[in-house]
């Protein structure tokens, strides 16, 4: 256990210092460098909103607004209240979509999202962990209370408890599930023809530009059917795209 503990503490303060020539590199103006010091970090595992916020920035001052969003929107799944984040990401996606009006979302949609968001994954399992136990110590008391009235608020309350567990159980396995794959994606070339098909000869229905949020529906032989924010439907091509 200690090797274990001594092997994580090294592999964090290589992972502090590599961060921080990123950075280093980012005041520097020197972009590049500081985009290979982030992405080494992700390849080697390292997931946090800081460091997709870092990302974002890097790419949007090389002039890559669809690598800028993408990483943004990385860092908004990792933390969905991260403040500089999202005020970043609404100064984008203000002159992205200027003409995509999206959808108004079902309100148990939206709560949803926001009760999925609010707390990370381990925090919810934990708490549902917590009403689980909580819902048996009932039950006992429903099954070895001596009188009526235990028996009875003991029958109620691990009932009810045993049922509450559930709803923080299903987030924090929504919220996992969604980390692992949010079934978005951004286009990040300069622009991409919507088309009616997966092929070059089918119809175009409009033109997107990079950066632009997709949903992504179905693939087929390196194209993806893909809906806009305003509910439209097409194909791209699949390397104009990248998975958020």
């Amino acid at each position: 256990m200690l090797f274990l503990f001594q092997l994580t503490s090294l592999l964090a303060g290589e992972a502090e210092t590599l961060f921080a020539e990123g950075n280093k590199a980012y005041k520097e103006k020197a972009y590049d460098k500081a985009i290979a010091a982030y992405e080494e970090l992700v390849n080697q595992g390292y997931k946090t909103a800081d460091l997709e916020y870092n990302l974002g920035n890097a790419w949007y001052r090389q002039g890559s607004v669809g690598k800028a969003v993408l990483h943004f929107e990385r860092a908004l799944v990792l933390d969905a209240n991260h403040a500089l984040t999202i005020k970043n990401l609404e100064f984008l996606r203000a002159k992205i979509n200027a003409d995509i009006e999206p959808l108004p979302d079902f309100f148990m949609t939206r709560w949803w999202r926001s009760a999925r968001m609010a707390l990370g994954a381990s925090t919810m399992g934990i708490f549902a962990m917590l009403l689980w136990w909580a819902g048996f110590v009932g039950l006992a008391i429903w099954a070895m209370g001596k009188t009526r009235g235990q028996k009875k608020w003991g029958l109620i309350a691990g009932v009810a408890l045993l049922i509450t567990s559930v709803l923080p159980f299903a987030l924090s396995m929504s919220r996992i599930m969604y980390q692992d794959n949010t079934g978005q994606a951004i286009l990040i070339q300069k622009t991409a023809i919507l088309r009616t098909g997966p092929n070059d000869g089918s119809q175009e229905v409009e033109t997107i530009a990079e950066g632009t949020k997709l949903k992504q529906l179905t693939e087929l032989e390196g194209w993806w059917q893909v809906s806009l924010e305003n509910g439209e439907i097409g194909w791209v091509p699949e390397s104009a795209l990248e998975r958020i």
